[in-house]
């Protein structure tokens, strides 16, 4: 045992079986952590799950998938509920904001009211558990389901579809149009397969492996979220193995955008204490001001499939939006999924994009610390507004929004210190337990011992 883990223990007061930052031996919290992973688990698998019931069993439709997310996100809410203001709070000025732009707007949009329902619940729950090994033993569990059967998806790919028949389930729940695929309903998500050669590994082939997601943006997205996690949990245990899972991930998906969030993960690491919150608060709006600027100058129309061109179709869906869809009082028809910043002013109105921002961008944090993993979020989600509204999937979102909380609610200062005490006291424990059983050994040679020996 090193001497410096005593002196620490010393100078900070006697042992204590209880962590600082969580009672994690009443019955309540142990339940809050249990509910907590299984929400977890479910929204990274439901799925998957139903794919496979749609493909052996029965048709699936938008209402069995609807009803599955609102179970899981009912069961997070649950898991979220505390004596907080600040949850109640927001949570009614987010729904009333979201009536009134239903008024307005003549028609109730459940979609819209449900995107943003995901972030509150799971994150007040990560905020509640608030505990960092049951977030690295989430990290890893998705890592070793995306690998899993990302690897079953590549190398016997026949044998999945005939179980996980992507496209059919897609087109069942009305998330594809038929007319898109030219009559095929069997195969991968329409993007599982690239039309020209890879960017990552392009030895892999056009195969973009999407694993449990069953669509390879979202397994970009979590090998991403994965990554930053393992990155800002330097005492996490198989560390840069979950960081070079993750990658893996990233790569088996040919996910541009989740390779390129990794390294401005790494490289912005060291920098990250000094960018102020109000820096934060207006990037965004920078890049949406900027990409709109460009798509009236140029009067772009969309480009390639690649980073570029994905940057020209949000440019050309900007301009293309009218003032009064921008405000949020006005719906529209047309297709923003393919940009992030078209698809939230649409849902939420320019007011509402800022109030919500400026939440995330000026979120308490309980420790200094939790500002690393908190900037790495929110570049997450700033590159990804540039190309898709995929933030919003509870399939990433729930993982993402739990850790977020979990981070800002732990004390990062005193949780090592914790951590030293259980170890030394289950230590203190083994030494007493084993000098016991040196006093009694004697005994027992004597009672085992024949007569004549005694």
């Amino acid at each position: 045992m090193r001497r410096t883990g005593v002196s620490t223990l010393a100078a900070h007061g006697p042992i204590s079986l209880r962590r600082a930052d969580t009672d994690e031996h009443e019955p309540f919290s142990i339940m809050r952590r249990h509910l907590a992973a299984v929400t977890i688990v479910a929204s990274l698998t439901f799925n998957l799950g139903l794919c496979f019931v749609n493909t052996r069993a029965f048709a699936t439709t938008d209402s069995i998938v609807m009803m599955a997310e609102m179970l899981i996100i009912g069961g997070a809410f649950l898991a979220a509920l505390s004596k907080r203001v600040d949850f109640f709070l927001l949570l009614v000025a987010y729904v009333s904001y979201m009536v009134l732009l239903f008024a307005m707007r003549g028609e109730i949009d459940l979609k819209g009211l449900r995107d943003v329902l995901i972030p509150i619940a799971f994150y007040f729950m990560g905020i509640n558990v608030k505990s960092p090994k049951l977030g690295d033993a989430l990290v890893v569990v998705a890592v070793i389901l995306m690998l899993g059967f990302g690897l079953f998806e590549y190398l016997l790919l026949e044998t999945y579809l005939d179980n996980f028949n992507v496209l059919g389930y897609f087109i069942a729940r009305g998330s594809v149009d038929p007319a898109l695929t030219y009559g095929q309903t069997r195969g991968l998500f329409i993007s599982g397969m690239r039309p020209e050669p890879r960017t990552l590994l392009p030895f892999l082939g056009q195969h973009r492996v999407s694993s449990v997601m069953l669509e390879p943006v979202s397994a970009g997205n979590i090998g991403a979220i994965c990554f930053g996690w393992a990155l800002f949990r330097n005492s996490m245990r198989w560390r840069y193995a979950v960081m070079a899972a993750a990658l893996a991930i990233v790569i088996m998906a040919d996910s541009r955008f989740g390779f390129l969030t990794c390294i401005l993960m790494v490289f912005i690491l060291p920098v990250y204490r000094f960018i102020p919150r109000t820096a934060w608060l207006v990037l965004p709006f920078l890049f949406l001001a900027v990409i709109a600027g460009f798509g009236l100058a140029t009067g772009t129309d969309g480009g390639a499939n690649d980073i570029v061109g994905r940057l020209k179709v949000t440019a050309a869906l900007l301009t293309q939006l009218d003032f009064a869809v921008v405000l949020g009082i006005q719906t529209t028809a047309q297709f923003t999924a393919d940009s992030g910043l078209a698809y939230t002013l649409t849902k939420f109105g320019l007011f509402g994009f800022i109030a919500l921002w400026a939440v995330l961008a000026f979120a308490p944090v309980a420790d200094k610390r939790a500002w690393a993993f908190h900037s790495m979020v929110m570049i997450y989600l700033l590159m990804l507004m540039l190309i898709s509204n995929s933030f919003y999937s509870i399939k990433t979102g729930a993982l993402l929004w739990f850790l977020l909380g979990t981070s800002n609610a732990t004390q990062w200062a005193t949780y090592k210190l914790d951590d030293e005490r259980k170890q030394m006291e289950i230590a203190r424990r083994n030494l007493r337990t084993a000098r016991a059983r040196d006093r009694m050994m004697p005994l027992r040679k004597r009672r085992s011992a024949p007569p004549q020996a005694r």
